[in-house]
């Protein structure tokens, strides 16, 4: 048995996830290891099944990867086995040609998450473990966020000890909040969209509204991506940037929380324009983000090249960033973000259609305008009811986020109830001192997923 860690990654701070790679030869161990030392991983490697599963007894594992012939137990008896003591972990099988018709067998009946064939290809290995772990590395980097987030307000409280007291009561909130969101990835689906959702949620911690217009965004980016006919893979990218395009407000000092961008004097105007490189430092390490990242960074380019940071021109700024710059100044706009005043959505449609071709990409704008004004307020219309916590039934399906007191995202739309969750929100709102606001769908079907 064998552990291969890599100390310079920046992840180690938090435990990293865990690959557990069995094999009985050595060699093939070895190349496995060399192979995903390219990727934020710690490997662990076991020499036979006996043995792997004693490290699983004794190892919080998040992968495994199996030869198919072993000697003693073979890979699909091993990962049946596996399955059915550790199911929350993913396995893969390593295989020959001359095994697929049993490696396949043993993908519908549900022991193994997929296989790759020998000899592999070191990338498409590397990017399918980064796609299984996605959440998981998500997950370590929002919490080293929250924890630099607590060391920035720790070193304002050293260089302004009256402000001692109201760092002391900011660090508790954080900590607080870390607590939630920690609780939240362990009952939620550990999957990429609702890691998403939460890291955008962040912003909540500073101002409660933040979430909600987030999700506002989002679903106004994904109305304008889809009438573009844009693929489904560029509408996710762009819907991620919708949700995440102010993380980098994080960093904002307290007298810039709140105010109208009207308002801001020139020093402020320069804290500002740092707000999307920020963001991108904040996503840039993520992996699968790299995308979304380069859509946040460009959200303040201007169609006439008077934008920030890199100055780019009409068609050269990317085409989720001309779509998120109109989406996020119409929401602004009606939430009085601008100028201090919420205006009406058709004030607001006018606004943005004044700046059609200088600010905005005129084609984009025009037609944002056109499907915005069917929307009613700034509400989709959902078929859905709102029910009291007391009113829950298992099976129920949540058409809405549902948020906690400080805006913090609690459990996403989609989520489907179950008994436990039902009485953790009953809890929750008996604690509470806001009726909590539970929109659920009526009647919504459950998508089929067929075997391999």
């Amino acid at each position: 048995m064998s552990i291969s860690s890599h100390p310079n990654d920046d992840t180690d701070r938090i435990q990293r996830p865990i690959v557990l790679l069995v094999d009985d030869e050595e060699n093939i161990l070895r190349a496995l290891q060399r192979t995903l030392s390219r990727i934020s991983v710690d490997t662990v490697s076991a020499a036979s099944a006996r043995e792997a599963l004693y490290i699983l007894e004794n190892t919080d594992v998040d992968v495994v990867i199996s030869d198919m012939r072993m000697p003693e137990m073979n890979g699909a008896d091993f990962l049946a086995e596996v399955a059915q003591l550790y199911p929350d972990t993913l396995r893969y099988i390593l295989t020959g040609y001359s095994d697929m018709e049993s490696t396949i067998k043993a993908v519908n009946q549900g022991h193994i998450s997929g296989y790759l064939t020998k000899p592999w290809d070191d990338i498409a290995l590397r990017e399918l473990l980064e796609r299984s772990l996605h959440s998981k590395l998500l997950e370590v980097r929002n919490r080293e966020l929250s924890a630099e987030l607590l060391q920035r307000n720790n070193e304002l409280a050293e260089l302004n000890q009256t402000l001692e007291q109201r760092v002391e009561r900011r660090t508790l909130e954080i900590k607080q909040q870390s607590v939630v969101i920690e609780k939240s990835f362990k009952e939620l689906s550990a999957s990429y969209r609702h890691m998403v959702k939460l890291a955008s949620s962040i912003a909540a911690m500073r101002e409660p509204e933040a979430a909600s217009a987030a999700s506002l965004r989002a679903q106004l980016v994904e109305m304008l991506a889809r009438d573009l006919d844009l693929s489904d893979q560029d509408i996710s990218v762009i819907c991620d940037a919708a949700l995440l395009a102010e993380l980098g407000r994080v960093s904002f000092p307290d007298t810039l929380m709140g105010k109208a961008y009207s308002e801001y004097n020139k020093a402020e105007l320069q804290i500002f324009s740092h707000n999307p490189l920020h963001a991108e430092a904040a996503l840039m390490g993520i992996p699968g983000l790299a995308n979304t990242a380069a859509i946040v960074r460009s959200q303040y380019e201007r169609y006439d090249g008077s934008g920030f940071p890199d100055k780019l021109v009409g068609e050269s700024i990317p085409i989720g960033a001309r779509i998120l710059a109109i989406v996020r100044d119409y929401v602004d706009l009606i939430r009085g973000r601008m100028n201090g005043e919420q205006l009406p959505p058709a004030v607001a449609r006018a606004d943005i259609l004044s700046f059609a071709g200088t600010r905005y990409d005129q084609l984009l704008a025009q037609r944002f305008v056109q499907l915005s004004a069917d929307l009613v307020g700034s509400e989709f219309a959902l078929n859905e009811q709102r029910l009291t916590a007391a009113e829950l039934q298992i099976g129920m399906t949540l058409s809405r986020n549902l948020y906690g007191e400080k805006g913090m995202i609690l459990l996403t739309e989609g989520h489907e109830l179950t008994a436990d969750l039902i009485e953790k929100i009953v809890k929750l709102q008996d604690m509470s001192d806001e009726t909590l606001e539970i929109w659920v769908a009526e009647n919504k079907p459950t998508d089929q997923l067929g075997g391999l």
